[in-house]
């Protein structure tokens, strides 16, 4: 591990409290690497709060063992999932600004520093994420995000690490613990319906890509109707994007990782089924589009 950051009980605008929620589950290794690019940040006043989903190995010991005062530890019974975590943190949260990490990715050194600039003039700042390279090209010169472009799938790569708000802001609106999917889409939308939403176009947050275990490596293998029921945040925000949007999502969602599934014709016809051909066929050049373009 990195040095230890300096801790301070200042409260005024120059080194404002930011309560930094890790949810975790049975990965101390990886977990470990994420810590320690929250301890490299530049901003010195951090409260780190560990929320461990019920892990069965040693992620209590290895949390306690650091011996951080800039540490919380919080552990569930019971497995609750990420969304639950969260909201734990949340509300166990004493900082002025709530930030998220999961336990698989990493922040750049200035991610802190860099929203906490931003939310002078915000109540929320999304960040990008070195998944979100088609994004960063498009919208230079960007600094706000608006509904429309969060109902156009704007904005929502990176996961919660993108996102940083008021602490006020954040404890109003929450995680909705009932979506299996798409929890931090979710809630961005909610957060834009009460405040505006600031967009630093930079990719502060480092999304892991491997094959452990993460609901993105999970679905690949999923049976199409199982798939279905994972996307319950659609159905929940279905006039919200309005019938054309809502199909172009919904064969988005059903179409991942279409090239290495066993049964891609079964399950493009299913899709086509389900969205109607001229959604499954944007969502398809769309790829196509991104993929020559070498944005994905």
């Amino acid at each position: 591990m990195s040095e230890d950051p300096v801790v301070t009980s200042n409260r005024n605008a120059l080194t404002p409290l930011v309560s930094v929620i890790v949810p975790t589950r049975n990965r101390p290794k990886l977990l470990g690497r994420a810590l320690n690019s929250v301890f490299n940040q530049t901003h010195p006043n951090l409260e780190i709060i560990v929320v461990d989903d019920a892990s069965t190995d040693g992620t209590k010991d290895f949390v306690t063992g650091l011996a951080n005062p800039a540490v919380r530890y919080i552990r569930h019974d019971t497995n609750r999932g990420g969304s639950a975590a969260r909201n734990t943190g949340i509300r166990a949260a004493t900082g002025d600004y709530i930030a998220f990490l999961d336990d698989d990715d990493e922040w750049e050194p200035d991610k802190t520093e860099a929203q906490l600039k931003m939310l002078q003039n915000h109540d929320v700042v999304l960040c990008t994420s070195n998944e979100h390279r088609f994004g960063m090209a498009r919208f230079n010169g960007r600094t706000e995000v608006t509904l429309d472009d969060l109902r156009k799938g704007r904005f929502t790569a990176g996961g919660t690490g993108v996102l940083m708000a008021k602490a006020a802001a954040m404890k109003e609106v929450m995680f909705d613990e009932d979506l299996p999917r798409c929890q931090d889409w979710d809630v961005f939308i909610r957060l834009a319906q009460k405040h505006r939403l600031g967009y630093l176009n930079r990719p502060l947050v480092r999304y892991n890509e491997g094959d452990h275990a993460r609901i993105s490596n999970e679905i690949l293998n999923l049976p199409a109707k199982e798939l279905l029921k994972r996307l319950r945040f659609l159905e929940k925000h279905k006039s919200f994007f309005g019938p054309r949007l809502f199909r172009w999502h919904m064969s988005r969602f059903l179409l991942y990782g279409l090239r290495h599934r066993t049964d891609k014709w079964q399950h493009l016809l299913f899709t086509v089924r389900e969205c109607g051909l001229m959604a499954v066929a944007r969502a398809l050049s769309r790829r196509v589009y991104q993929r020559l373009s070498g944005s994905i």
